[in-house]
């Protein structure tokens, strides 16, 4: 298992100088890939669901009161295996030509820092660290087919005690075949529950 400073070096490797929100959010990027990918962590520090999203303490903590971060003499990014930089290498094309305020906008968005603010108001500060297991299956999902995501997303419906009608399964599929779009399959769906 990689180093989170290792990590972080080799993010800035790879990008140049950065804001440190920035940094922080690709760190979280680079920790969730390769859950998905790998079902492993690839650093140990924990990622924490800050204000401002996903927070890496251990690494906030050294560039704290910087406008910008420009190496990261802490780490070593030859330290890293040929997977791991694989997995850096492949969040930054994906991920680094957004700002620090898209980055964090999109990580306020996704499941993991939501579940592990739990309702918290935007305003309240939280320590609470992201859960690998739902980092790992929220990414895991971006990847899956149309047809795995459909069998997933019943399959998670039918564990919490609801039955999925046969109908709204063909529903799911056309919208995945792009025979139809979401707001076409809401409002079928919802002329469907009117009728009964």
């Amino acid at each position: 298992m990689a180093d989170v400073h290792d990590v972080a070096a080799a993010v800035l490797d790879a990008t140049g100088p950065e804001s440190p929100m920035k940094l922080q959010k690709l760190l979280y990027y680079t920790q969730a890939w390769h859950l998905a990918k790998y079902d492993e962590p690839l650093f140990t520090a924990r990622i924490e669901a800050w204000r401002r999203g996903p927070v890496v303490p251990d690494v906030y903590f050294r560039h704290q009161g910087q406008s910008e971060v420009c190496a990261w003499e802490e780490g070593d990014p030859g330290s890293l295996t040929e997977r791991e930089r694989s997995v850096v290498r492949s969040v930054v094309e994906r991920y680094g030509h957004f700002s620090r305020h898209e980055l964090s906008d999109m990580a306020h968005a996704e499941e993991p820092w939501r579940a592990a603010r739990d309702g918290l108001p935007p305003s309240e500060p939280s320590s609470t660290p992201l859960s690998h297991e739902v980092m790992a299956r929220y990414f895991r999902r971006l990847t899956s087919t149309p047809e795995e995501a459909i069998a997933v997303a019943v399959g998670s419906a039918r564990l919490e005690g609801l039955e999925v009608p046969d109908d709204l399964v063909a529903t799911l599929r056309a919208v995945a075949a792009g025979e139809l779009t979401m707001d076409e399959a809401i409002a079928r769906e919802i002329e469907a529950l009117r009728r009964s």
